[in-house]
């Protein structure tokens, strides 16, 4: 060992423990533990920098892991604004200077974003990090605004045009905000940037990131463009929390087959609508305040296709392999959003009402995808129709009481008032075609009488006689009635549930769609915008205390709907004006016997939809039972499956008459006919007297 002044050759031993430091290879630790460790964030104005805490920011660590997983070639994470996304990719671009090289291109949508983010973000945080900054070149060439030399690796900051793609090549690639950028000579950015990185194969990443600007609507059939196109074809992350109240976990993901939902009034004034606004729990129905969040968050998970998440938060199945690893980020889960979960709901009934004022929908949209994370639903133009036109398509040939030829089958949902049930049969053939097969009316108190609600299900569940005179019948494939309404009724209908299902009256069938399809199902009509379309719940009011008095105890089902979204679906089938796929077909016995106007017919048309999107009584006071009940039959088809339905291969409730098995001969009759007196001295049924 060398001692003394080492003179002008340097110190032999610190030049020997750099060249074996040298031969040390890099750490290797999953991004989000690299940047737990090593982070720190500054507002990049002088504000001393802090270290990154990851607790705040929970739902970054499965897209943040996924970078370096080394499974994935792609990682795409649509969500709002100010919600940490980027922040992925300013910790991808540390661990990659500071210990695992690669060529880094960084795409924004314009110029002047570029030169802004990185003189606000990128040269503070490299400042900050005593490593990147003594790795970075000190020439005027190795650092400008739009390129970066690390030494081991470069990064460059481009706009997204065709002239900044030309030659461009990089194992790893940012491209952030893909929803904005001018892609008129490009087409979709995700092809033009995997050839960027082809020639890294396996070795290589795309992160891409957005708000959901491009797509349209909830369904995954109008993500086409854009961000949410890419997360359409990707492992489709959600996440998923717990209810502070019941412990019962759902998403606040739209779509999600439990989904958390923001409530708020819409009518109320808009400082009400912020100080009032809770999240609800799909299962409890309790409301989660604003602060507690955070805690929720820090027990929450993804969630991806393949697998699936009990109320309890045990997840079963598997990842289905994928390519591109997809986490979407909802504004509700965020920590940063202004004013909370009541500013969320503020800012959207602001805009919501300016453009039912206005007719214009830019200031709904900004909101809606840049605050809530959510694609827009564009205000639907549906077409409407008059009583008098559909009374003009009543066909005399059509039998109440009976099912016709093309009928595969049956859906019956009763709604409930405080003195009666009203029931209606739906026949239901290929391509979504319909009849309105029986309309009934039954007295009874409703919240008050459970042998009422016994004799509704009798009557509900009996078969119908095939119409071509064979004497056969079809039993219902699916039965459903409301479970709100007057005072008392809800729990008399999760008492009346629970007893039929004590009698063998009621079967669960199976899977439908990841939804529990029960022949017997009350349903609920969510009047919320952002509502799911249509989930099974079982609501427990007292989950969280279990106690043993409680009526529901979380046994119940109940098929929770999208009101808005399902009337929008009546309205269209009601506009088809052509026997085929979605043609609603009406008997001329539902007309009134006097002439016009025709009840029945005036109540499927007794709402109107608002330019917001919701649907409100044309009349106020006005009878829509007939709408209701048309809503009630497609959510009960649409629950069995009516639009997953390969007619040319359909399952066997839904085959021709001949090999149904909902079809069946009628039992035999008693040999013995009753005495005459007897059938004199029997009262007429009371149930079933036919809707004038």
């Amino acid at each position: 060992m060398l001692t003394g002044d080492p003179g002008p050759f340097g110190d032999a031993d610190a030049l020997m423990l750099e060249a074996f430091r040298a031969l040390i290879p890099p750490e290797r630790l999953a991004l989000w533990d690299y940047a737990a460790r090593n982070r720190r964030l500054t507002d990049g104005i002088g504000e001393e920098s802090k270290p990154f805490d990851t607790s705040r920011v929970p739902y970054l660590q499965g897209p943040s892991n996924a970078l370096t997983s080394g499974l994935y070639q792609t990682v795409v994470v649509p969500g709002p604004g100010q919600c940490a996304k980027t922040t992925i990719a300013e910790n991808w671009l540390q661990l990659s200077v500071e210990t695992d090289p690669a060529s880094f291109l960084w795409y924004m949508q314009t110029h002047p974003g570029v030169q802004a983010y990185v003189k606000k973000r990128i040269e503070p945080m490299i400042r900050a990090h005593p490593r990147m900054e003594e790795r970075l070149g000190s020439d005027p060439s190795a650092d400008s605004i739009g390129f970066k030399d690390f030494g081991a690796m470069q990064a460059e900051f481009l706009s997204f045009t065709k002239n900044n793609l030309i030659n461009k090549n990089a194992a790893r690639i940012v491209a952030d905000e893909v929803d904005n950028y001018d892609l008129s000579e490009l087409g979709e950015a995700k092809p033009v940037l995997d050839i960027r990185r082809q020639v890294f194969g396996e070795d290589s990443c795309l992160f891409m990131l957005s708000h959901p600007d491009l797509a349209v609507g909830l369904s995954p059939a109008g993500w086409t463009k854009g961000i949410m196109a890419v997360y359409r074809d990707s492992t489709r992350g959600m996440w998923w929390w717990p209810c502070p109240r019941c412990g019962a976990h759902s998403s606040p993901n739209p779509g999600a087959a439990r989904f958390m939902a923001l409530d708020y009034d819409i009518e109320a004034p808009l400082d009400e609508v912020r100080d009032m606004a809770r999240l609800v729990c799909p299962v409890c129905g309790g409301l989660i305040e604003d602060h507690e969040r955070e805690a929720m968050n820090a027990a929450g998970r993804w969630v991806g296709l393949g697998e699936t998440i009990d109320e309890d938060g045990r997840v079963t199945g598997q990842l289905i392999p994928n390519a591109t690893y997809g986490a979407w980020i909802v504004g509700m889960m965020s920590p940063f959003i202004l004013g909370g979960i009541g500013g969320l709901a503020r800012e959207r009934v602001a805009a919501e009402r300016e453009m039912e004022r206005s007719g214009e929908e830019t200031t709904a949209r900004q909101v809606v995808v840049k605050q809530w994370g959510f694609p827009f639903v564009p205000p639907r133009k549906v077409g409407s129709v008059d009583a008098e036109t559909l009374v003009e398509r009543a066909d005399p040939a059509l039998e109440l009481g009976q099912v016709p030829e093309w009928v595969r089958f049956v859906t019956v949902w009763a709604d409930v008032q405080a003195n009666r049930f009203e029931p209606m049969w739906r026949g239901w053939g290929v391509g979504g075609e319909s009849a309105v097969l029986k309309v009934e009316k039954v007295e009874a108190e409703t919240a008050t009488d459970p042998k009422a609600w016994d004799a509704l299900l009798a009557l509900m569940q009996a078969p119908l006689p095939l119409a071509d005179g064979s004497g056969r019948l079809m039993r219902p494939r699916a039965v459903g009635m409301d479970m709100g309404g007057a005072a008392g009724v809800t729990s008399r209908a999760y008492e009346a549930w629970l007893r039929w299902q004590r009698a063998g009256k009621v079967r669960r069938l199976g899977l439908i769609g990841k939804r529990d399809a029960w022949d017997v199902i009350l349903t609920q009509g969510v009047p919320r915008l952002q509502a799911a379309r249509l989930e099974v719940v079982y609501p427990d009011e007292v989950r969280k205390a279990r106690a043993a008095s409680a009526i529901a105890r979380g046994q119940v089902p109940v098929a929770r709907f999208n009101a808005n979204l399902f009337k929008d679906d009546l309205s269209a089938q009601l506009t088809r004006a052509e026997n085929g796929p979605w043609y609603v077909h009406f008997p001329d016995a539902l007309k009134d016997r006097a002439g016009p106007p025709h009840p029945w017919f005036e109540q499927l048309v007794a709402e109107q939809r608002m330019p917001n999107g919701t649907w409100r009584k044309a009349v106020s006071g006005g009878r829509n039972e007939a709408g209701d009940q048309m809503v009630g039959t497609h959510v009960l088809a649409r629950l069995h499956g009516l639009g997953r339905i390969n007619w040319d291969a359909a399952p066997a409730w839904a085959a021709p008459h001949d090999s149904n098995t909902l079809v069946a001969q009628p039992p035999e009759q008693k040999k013995e006919a009753a005495p005459a007196a007897a059938i004199v001295s029997t009262p007429k049924r009371p149930l079933g007297a036919r809707l004038a």
